[in-house]
């Protein structure tokens, strides 16, 4: 009785692969629509069934946008998508979250030290920029959620690898309210750290940054711990 739903299930994945390697191998760019079902089906030699499966879950990955009346488009997909299927996880977990602030601290001091070797002094100038509007914020009794994102991707983007790029931007999609709170309530101590990140990405120290980041990493675990420990309690 089973067997005719686990078959379904395998030929919508087997039908999005097909399509995705279609997609990647036409060239086809974000924004470009793709061709009518019939001469996709065709092509692929399969059903327009199943290609209608796997466009629906190329579309729930993001790579896709069906469009009424105008078709499917190409998409990029985005770290909001990356994470959808883990937000549940998440949130009936609260182990996970810890995991998740664990590989943080695995992965974040190295892109600190390869930004540190990295940095040009225009982007050690946006660096400080981002510290002057934290500093904005927390005078005006704002969160410094959303400036702790750019921050942190900043470095990022000085480090130079887009695959951390996304890593990261998906790791801190998938902890925003965790932010919220860890990061609102203790605005003086994040700045500082910080700008103790800065200070040794500037001095072009790899070693420096690594340890400030680390330092500054193992910090919001810590905060973190209670929070997390609440909801384990509440779980």
């Amino acid at each position: 009785m089973t067997a005719q739903p686990i078959k379904q299930q395998k030929l919508a994945t087997s039908a999005a692969e097909e399509l995705l390697a279609l997609i990647l191998r036409e060239g086809f760019k974000a924004g470009q629509r793709l061709p009518p079902e019939r001469v996709l089906a065709e092509q692929m030699s399969i059903s327009r069934t199943s290609l209608r499966d796997g466009i629906a879950r190329l579309e729930v990955l993001g790579h896709l946008e069906a469009r009424q009346g105008n078709g499917v488009f190409v998409r990029e997909p985005s770290a909001a998508h990356l994470t959808q299927p883990f937000q549940g996880m998440l949130i009936r977990s609260p182990q996970n979250v810890a995991h998740l602030l664990e590989f943080r601290q695995m992965m974040e001091p190295e892109v600190a030290a390869q930004a540190a070797a990295r940095a040009t002094p225009a982007q050690i100038a946006q660096l400080r920029l981002c510290l002057e509007c934290q500093e904005t914020a927390r005078s005006r009794q704002i969160k410094l959620s959303d400036e702790d994102l750019i921050f942190h991707g900043l470095i990022a983007q000085i480090a130079g690898n887009e695959v951390v790029m996304l890593v990261l931007d998906t790791l801190r999609s998938l902890m925003t309210q965790l932010r919220d709170q860890v990061v609102g309530d203790r605005p003086e101590l994040t700045i500082s750290e910080h700008r103790a990140v800065v200070e040794a990405i500037a001095s072009a120290s790899p070693q420096a940054a690594r340890q400030a980041m680390l330092a500054h990493l193992r910090s919001v675990r810590r905060h973190a711990a209670p929070l997390m420990d609440q909801g384990e309690d509440n779980a």
